[in-house]
């Protein structure tokens, strides 16, 4: 465990506001070897509980705000290398599954029971312990106080039982990353890591799973109010978001009522687009277009560097290649192409999209999404193209078809492809089953 020493020179804080914090933090090997518990450990928490007891009866009251300042971060760092050690701790005890000495059925449950903590920041801690757990190279980071503790918990939160597969092989380039990066740079690189992962598990038909589906969990409250939570995917929470942004655009400062926040904003758009679907308005002009920042070698499909990826839908964030290729086949897409970090390439143009006429044509032809079982009427569909445009395909009516959202969503995640036959009918394939 870390060795901190917090001195303070108290009979200087009341006349000069002056804290002097001398802030050590070395790392003691024989603490935490990660396979075998000192018996000095009680000696040091005892030593910690005491100092921070300690620190408890002073009166902050009247001090000076450099001084309050100097004491806010000498606390904030000396618990951020508490968390590191809880985390490394936390490690240990799950591998070695001590947990389940008690009886219980999950670490998580353990700690909600034994700990002042909530679920939520039990499985916080687990995530993190299983991070660590599976790659060295973060545990050696965060040791060492390279990476810390949020940085691990913001990388935590991505790594779900698929991925975490691949998190031995890249532990050690994301935790070179991180040593340079702030907590919000890292989530967002986490964020495009977790989207890399996810591309490299699809190109194994035997890892294949059907994308989740969109939900909306809803109730009504005492007081008749209905509150609730969604989940969608990348492209249906973009253009969510879009098309309430577009209707309730931000009100000016001098607004009668004072400007509203963005959520009450959303939360009146999405009124009243319900209430123009009941009445069967429209809106005055369409939404903006969904914008797609790329780097070359992701649209080229070749590996990108992981500190240099882009394949980021606005407002949404990291996307997996499938919904950028699924993305191509409407007509909201405009893309940025880039080359590293900052040299734009091509600023590109809406994809082609089908005319209003070929549109009627598709969905007359097809009567509704073809997908074998479904059967979703036309007007609930998107317009699919068989033959990528970006890659040469051309927007003809033989070449296209009605898919409904879902199963739109699965050709581009998944190993099913779409054969046209001799007489202008359609066969849904997949390498490993049956249709």
């Amino acid at each position: 465990m870390a060795n901190i020493e917090l001195a303070a020179d108290r009979a200087q804080i009341p006349e000069t506001g002056v804290l002097t914090c001398a802030r050590r933090f070395d790392t003691v090997e024989h603490m935490f070897d990660a396979t075998d518990w000192n018996s000095s450990a009680d000696a040091e928490i005892a030593r910690l509980q005491s100092g921070v007891a300690e620190l408890s009866m002073e009166n902050v009251a009247d001090w000076h705000g450099d001084a309050l300042s100097d004491r806010l971060v000498a606390l904030l760092e000396v618990r951020e290398r508490l968390d590191a050690e809880l985390t490394r701790t936390a490690a240990v005890w799950s591998r070695r599954r001590a947990w389940e000495a008690d009886g219980v059925l999950s670490p998580t449950a353990w700690l909600t029971h034994r700990a002042p903590l909530g679920r939520r920041d039990a499985w916080r801690i687990v995530k993190a312990a299983r991070a660590i757990n599976v790659s060295s190279h973060l545990a050696d980071s965060l040791k060492s106080g390279e990476l810390t503790a949020s940085h691990v918990g913001a990388l935590a939160a991505v790594v779900s039982p698929r991925r975490e597969s691949l998190l031995a092989d890249h532990g050690e380039l994301l935790a070179k990353q991180g040593k340079r990066l702030t907590i919000e740079d890292f989530t967002l690189l986490a964020r495009r890591w977790a989207s890399m992962a996810d591309d490299q598990l699809a190109a194994d038909s035997h890892q294949e799973v059907e994308p989740p589906h969109n939900e909306v969990r809803a109730a009504v409250t005492m007081d008749g109010r209905v509150v609730g939570d969604f989940d969608l995917d990348a492209i249906s929470g973009a253009e969510l978001l879009g098309a309430l942004d577009h209707i309730e655009p931000p009100d000016a400062v001098d607004a009668p009522e004072g400007p509203r926040s963005l959520k009450e904003r959303r939360g009146d758009a999405l009124a009243e687009l319900v209430s123009r679907y009941h009445n069967g308005d429209k809106p005055g002009a369409n939404p903006p277009n969904l914008d797609v920042v790329v780097d070359v070698a992701t649209l080229a499909g070749a590996p990108p560097d992981l500190a240099k990826k882009r394949c980021d839908l606005e407002g949404v964030g990291p996307i997996v290649t499938a919904t950028l290729e699924q993305l191509k086949c409407g007509a909201t897409m405009r893309r940025l192409v880039m080359a590293g970090d900052s040299i734009v390439l091509d600023m590109g143009r809406k994809t082609r999209f089908a005319t209003p006429a070929q549109t009627r044509a598709v969905r007359t032809r097809d009567g509704g999404c073809i997908f074998p079982g479904c059967g979703r009427p036309p007007r609930w569909c998107d317009i699919h193209h068989i033959d990528d445009w970006a890659s040469g395909g051309h927007t003809d009516v033989p070449r296209m078809c009605c898919l409904c959202r879902r199963h739109h969503t699965l050709i581009h995640n998944s190993r099913w492809s779409i054969v046209v036959e001799a007489n202008g009918s359609f066969r849904l394939t997949h390498p490993i089953r049956a249709p």
